[in-house]
Parts: C-alpha cells; structure tokens; sequence
C-alpha cells in the first residue's frame, strides 16, 4: 500500500512540473515574439534574422500543437464514427 502511495506522489509531482515547464516553454515563447514585435518598430530593420523566423516557427507550431491537445480536450477528437 505504502508503494502504491509513493508511486502516485511521484506520478502527480511529475505531472505537476511538466506543466509548469510547458508554462514556462509559452511564456517564454510568448515575450520572444512580443520582443519581436517591438524590434519591427526600429528604424533600418527590413528583413527578419534566421533566429527570428525560427523563433515564429516554433511559436507557430507550439500554438498548434495547443489547438490540438485542446480539441482532444472538449473531445472534438478523436472523431467516432457509427
């Protein structure tokens, strides 16, 4: 029984930190873009840098990869068919 305790304790702790890095991942990602945004405003700046277009790319994807796991969520997926 204690065993079984201790494994949920670590199944939950872990879960709980692996929201907090995905948390972490979009708000980090998040400010990247916003700076992004702001540097668009500076004068002589015609082109985006390599770092930068992957910066939106992953932004990109990340905010897909979210619609994702939200439409499994309010399960839209996975589609059942009769």
């Amino acid at each position: 029984m204690g065993r079984l305790v201790l494994m949920a304790q670590v199944v939950l702790a872990g879960s709980r930190m692996y929201n907090l890095l995905w948390g972490a991942v979009f708000g980090f990602a998040t400010l990247n873009i916003l700076g992004l945004v702001a540097r668009r405003f500076e004068p002589g700046r015609s082109r985006m840098t390599f770092g930068e277009m992957l910066a939106v790319l992953v932004a990109g994807v990340s905010v897909l990869m979210l619609g994702w796991e939200l439409l499994f969520l309010f399960h839209v997926l996975p589609i059942r068919l009769d």
